[in-house]
């Protein structure tokens, strides 16, 4: 039995076949924090309270936690348009200052002005009594309307229509003659 002087396994191959390793395997990175840059914040967020804003979580869209704190107030969501700020002041309703309730639309944007100036929702509130006499003025607004459209009080003269002078349970006639045809 021979003994190989040369421990190569390449030898007795032609040079070309022979492989070239490079004299020095570089070093591999070393493990960093994974999370380090994968935000593109500056700030750190606060995932919770943006969960906890979330609208997909509301059953209405003014849904106002621990609602009974309030039973004598009505909420509204206006923008914070001057034009809507200015109308909702004269009709009783004030900005809630409370910083729970004012959390609950900080960060939501409503929409967008014609001048592509986004508009942030406010939250106001008032008294449920003004609400109460605003709504009985509708109410009374609205009865009068109906009145004056209402056919028992008013009187017909119509040549077309035969009515009487005042007409109780809307029977009309009418006699129409065609070409051909009798109505």
């Amino acid at each position: 039995m021979s003994i190989n002087p040369n421990p190569s396994p390449f030898a007795g191959l032609s040079e070309n076949l022979i492989p070239n390793p490079p004299p020095e395997m570089p070093q591999a990175p070393a493990a960093g924090d994974a999370m380090a840059n994968l935000s593109p914040f500056k700030d750190v967020l606060d995932v919770d309270a943006i969960i906890k804003n979330l609208t997909l979580d509301r059953p209405l869209t003014l849904y106002i936690p621990n609602r009974e704190k309030y039973p004598e107030f009505q909420f509204r969501i206006i923008n914070d348009v001057p034009q809507e700020k200015a109308e909702a002041n004269r009709k009783g309703w004030r900005q809630v200052d409370d910083p729970e309730l004012v959390e609950l639309f900080q960060d939501k944007v409503s929409g967008i002005d014609k001048t592509g100036k986004i508009m942030r929702p406010i939250l106001m509130a008032r008294p449920k009594q003004i609400g109460e006499i605003v709504a009985k003025r509708h109410r009374q607004a609205l009865r009068d309307l109906y009145a004056g459209m209402d056919p028992t009080t008013k009187q017909f003269n119509s040549k077309y229509v035969k009515t009487q002078p005042t007409i109780s349970s809307g029977d009309t006639a009418g006699a129409f003659s065609f070409a051909k045809i009798k109505v």
